[in-house]
């Protein structure tokens, strides 16, 4: 399209070259035509028009020699040709010597002239030939208020065509440089507007997760539609997530709620105090893991809901860690498991110390509870200077996790059972574990480890290994 209305342009303008030549041609013969009829004036009154004196004169004049380059165009002779009548329109002189005593009162040029008019015509010399039409402007002799004639001038269009295809050439050449860069900038902003539309549809569709809507600095429109979408799409996941939210915590309610009401069913039968005490305890576990699901899906819907929820500040991940193993002190020592910790005299970590803390005590409480008895959980803390952050490296040996189990781990409410009792968890700790460190902007990751493949452990059995890696700030 942008081709085309180019193309009608281009046309249009090469069509307007040669008039528009032409009547700067004809304006100069009207001034030449008026001069050369004011200098001659005398000579017609006084009949030397057809004295060799004259014809000298005029000869001498249109035969004069030019060294002059107009337009990157060499010109070296006067185009011009011009005859003169008397007040009846018969000739009476003509600088080629061919229509002396011909009656040209018929002609525009001397028949306007002669009446007081504006003179002027265009004849082509042969008629099968349209490029050799003479254009022939005249003016009229006037001597002391008497009209005595007329005196046209004469000039070959053939002698301006040059002029007229470089002009018409400079236009298509300047179009076609116009054409090429406006489908350049079409393209561009054809691009640049597939490229925004697919972005406001990709957020739209929501593809992929996206922290936020898009922004365009140039595009008010784009930005209305994309906020549209971005409150329509923020209301539609607020419902979603409060159904999900219900039905799943239905759904894990459920199980413990059917074992207390199962177990104090029973206890109102007539049953031995071993049996009784059995039950009670079966009833307070139930309910500490409703307590427990209770409160890590409040974490987790905290963090889920909030992307501002943590407040950053400088930690010493030495302190923080040591304070978690402190809490979980006697749980350890009930299964007599050996700890080893390799940390650095002094690290700061840039963190929330409450969220991180969360972090590392559900990652210590899975370890522990797939640690065999005698087992060994480790940590590991590496610097890395260039990139400005740590590697935090938890080993605890227990039996591999399935091939299956290992790309589902951070999934909420995917557990695994333990091997001491089979029980599985609330099956939410990773998954907060995996939301606290992406909102710390960092990485975590599983993988089973052999025996013995550790580089900073010595004679371990085969177990799991978290690696973290995050932010720090060294002092």
């Amino acid at each position: 399209m942008v081709v085309l209305s180019l193309s009608f342009i281009a046309y249009t303008l090469t069509q307007q070259v040669k008039p528009n030549v032409r009547q700067v041609v004809e304006d100069t013969l009207a001034e030449n035509a008026n001069i050369i009829a004011q200098l001659i004036a005398e000579d017609v009154h006084q009949q030397q028009v057809d004295t060799p004196e004259f014809d000298q004169k005029i000869q001498a004049a249109l035969s004069r020699q030019l060294d002059a380059t107009i337009w990157q165009h060499k010109k070296d002779q006067i185009n011009q040709q011009l005859y003169i009548t008397d007040q009846h329109g018969i000739v009476i002189y003509d600088s080629e010597k061919k229509a002396v005593g011909q009656d040209y009162s018929k002609w525009n040029d001397v028949y306007l002239t002669l009446r007081g008019k504006y003179g002027a015509r265009s004849t082509a010399t042969d008629p099968n030939d349209r490029n050799s039409s003479v254009m022939h402007i005249a003016a009229p002799i006037i001597y002391q208020q008497q009209l005595l004639g007329v005196v046209s001038i004469g000039k070959p269009n053939q002698s301006v065509q040059p002029y007229i295809e470089r002009a018409e050439q400079q236009l298509i050449h300047q179009a076609l440089w116009i054409a090429a860069l406006s489908l350049l900038l079409a393209s561009m902003v054809a691009y640049w507007l597939k490229h925004s539309i697919d972005k406001v549809r990709r957020y739209a569709q929501a593809l992929a997760p996206v922290n936020q809507a898009p922004f365009f600095y140039s595009a008010k429109e784009l930005n209305q539609v994309t906020q549209a979408l971005s409150d329509m799409r923020e209301k539609l996941e607020d419902r979603a997530y409060v159904e999900n939210y219900v039905n799943t915590l239905t759904h894990e309610l459920k199980s413990p709620l059917t074992a207390i009401q199962a177990s104090a069913e029973l206890l109102q039968d007539d049953l031995p105090l071993e049996d009784q005490q059995q039950f009670a305890t079966h009833i307070m576990q139930q309910g500490q893991r409703l307590q427990s699901l209770i409160e890590r899906m409040l974490l987790l819907t905290r963090l889920e809901k909030n992307q501002h929820v943590l407040e950053f500040q400088s930690v010493d991940f030495n302190t923080l860690i040591q304070q978690c193993f402190q809490q979980q002190q006697s749980a350890l020592q009930r299964k007599k498991i050996q700890v080893q910790l390799d940390l650095p005299e002094h690290c700061s970590i840039y963190a929330d110390p409450f969220w991180l803390k969360q972090a590392l005590n559900n990652l210590l409480d899975n370890a522990r509870d797939f640690c065999p008895e005698q087992g060994l959980i480790a940590v590991r803390l590496k610097q890395h200077s260039v990139t400005n952050s740590i590697e935090i490296s938890l080993f605890n040996e227990a039996e591999a996790i399935p091939n299956y189990a290992l790309a589902r781990v951070f999934e909420t409410y995917f557990s695994l059972a333990r091997p001491h009792n089979q029980q599985r968890s609330t099956g939410i700790g990773l998954s907060i574990v995996q939301q606290i460190i992406q909102q710390h902007q960092g990485k975590i990751s599983i993988q089973n480890i052999s025996a013995n493949a550790l580089d900073f452990l010595e004679n371990h059995c085969s177990g799991v290994l978290v690696t973290l890696i995050l932010h720090t700030n060294f002092t």
